[in-house]
C-alpha cells in the first residue's frame, strides 16, 4: 500500500530564514528511509492556512525565487510503501522543526493529511484521540498507526 503524508497549516504561519520541518516515519522501532523529508524555508514571509507547509519522502528548500508570482505551498509528497500491516504494529511520525518548539501551539496550527489511492484522512493534531510526545524542544512523535490500520482496512476492503 502506497502512502502519503502531509501537514497543512489550518491558520497563517509567519517563517523566517532557514526555517525549517523534517519529518520521517518510525515503523516498529526502526527509520523508514525512504520517508524522511526535508523542507527548509530560505525566505521570510507568511504560508496562509490551508496550504501544505512540509510532506514525507522529499528534501526541498524554497527560496524567494519559489514564490515569484504564486502564494507558496510546499511541493506534495513522494508516496512510501508499507508492504504489509499488523494490527500489532508501531507506526509512529517524528516531526523535527524550529517554528515550534513545543506542542501547545503547534497542535493547534498543523493538520495532518494521510492518504493512499482509496482513502483519505484530515487529522488536526489537537483532536484528543491523537496522540502527541514532546521529546524536546521542537521534536514531536504523532502516533499514526491507527491511521495506517485504517487506511490498509479501506485497501482490502472488497
Amino acid at each position: 500500500m502506497q502512502v502519503a503524508i502531509e501537514l497543512y497549516l489550518q491558520r497563517g504561519l509567519s517563517v523566517t530564514d532557514n526555517s525549517f520541518v523534517n519529518l520521517k516515519v518510525m515503523y516498529n522501532g526502526k527509520i523508514i528511509e525512504e520517508s524522511c523529508s526535508e523542507d527548509v524555508y530560505e525566505f521570510f514571509g507568511m504560508i496562509l492556512g490551508g496550504k501544505r507547509l512540509a510532506a514525507l519522502g522529499r528534501k526541498r528548500h524554497y527560496d524567494s525565487n519559489y514564490l515569484m508570482g504564486r502564494i507558496f505551498e510546499a511541493d506534495p509528497a513522494l508516496p512510501m510503501n508499507f508492504l504489509f500491516i499488523d494490527p500489532e504494529d508501531d507506526i509512529k511520525l517524528i516531526i523535527e522543526t524550529n517554528i515550534w518548539l513545543d506542542p501547545g501551539i503547534m497542535v493547534q496550527d498543523v493538520l495532518l493529511k494521510i492518504f493512499s489511492d482509496k482513502k483519505e484522512l484530515n487529522i488536526p493534531l489537537n483532536r484528543p484521540d491523537v496522540k502527541t510526545d514532546w521529546s524536546g524542544r521542537g521534536t514531536f512523535t504523532i502516533d499514526i498507526g491507527e491511521f495506517i490500520k485504517e487506511l490498509n482496512a479501506e485497501r482490502v476492503k472488497l
